[in-house]
């Protein structure tokens, strides 16, 4: 039977590599790994990060194979990513197969030796509920952000793409859907739902735009971003 801190383990596995590819990672770094492959520095830079906040978050101090193996397959992942576009599909593939890698390595370790769990239980919290609210708020703003970019690209192309602001407009409209994200994940975690309803009059207020192209973009934006805090919200309550 999985205990509490096998299953808060993978759970830190994970946010290890959200904190590696969506906080530890600019877009100069992504933008030069594409444009020199194989022979980029920082693709194996992140990729020795993503071991070492691994083998971190893991706090399985004798298992010094996790960064080797976290960080080796990282590399090798983001190496093959960087032969195809950077779309949606690719953007997805490339987070299942570093999940998929996390998992493997979970279920090496998922018996660990007693000592090393009493070792956990001296530094890290016994129960998941925590560590479940920690990767909710690290998905809605980080991965959330990037996912919502993906699929709104093409419209955000043909609105923008003869505007001299749009790379200001881009970012102010990046950092509103991360504080709308975090405040209705809050609010759903709290069951404060009649909030919700406010910050969705207040923002309909806000964002009027002239323009029905760019108001249409903002409101499936605004869907988007609202379906994600809530659906995330509403899995995080499921370990109450």
């Amino acid at each position: 039977m999985i205990t509490q801190m096998e299953t808060s383990l993978l759970i830190r596995l994970i946010i290890s590599h959200l904190v590696t590819d969506f906080l530890f990672q600019s877009d100069s770094w992504v933008k030069q790994r594409f444009n020199n492959g194989w022979f980029s520095k920082h693709l194996y830079v992140h990729g020795i990060i993503g071991g070492v906040l691994a083998y971190f978050f893991s706090g399985l101090w004798s298992y010094t194979w996790i960064p080797v193996a976290v960080g080796f397959t990282h590399i090798i992942i983001d190496g093959i990513k960087i032969k195809h576009e950077d779309n949606l599909q690719s953007f997805l593939a490339d987070q299942f197969a570093h999940f998929i890698i996390l998992l493997g390595v979970w279920l090496l370790i998922i018996n660990p030796k007693t000592e090393d769990l009493e070792v956990l239980k001296q530094f890290f919290l016994p129960g998941i509920k925590i560590w479940v609210i920690i990767g909710a708020y690290f998905v809605i703003i980080w991965p959330g952000s990037v996912l919502i970019s993906k699929i709104t690209d093409k419209w955000r192309e043909d609105i923008f793409e003869k505007e001299d602001s749009s790379r200001s407009l881009e970012k102010a409209g990046r950092w509103i859907g991360i504080l709308e994200r975090f405040l209705i994940l809050t609010f759903v975690l709290l069951q404060q739902y009649a909030a919700i309803g406010f910050l969705v009059a207040a923002k309909s207020i806000f964002r009027f735009s002239e323009s029905r192209k760019a108001g249409e973009y903002v409101l499936i934006g605004t869907l988007l971003s609202f379906t994600i805090a809530i659906i995330v919200g509403l899995i995080v309550n499921l370990f109450s």
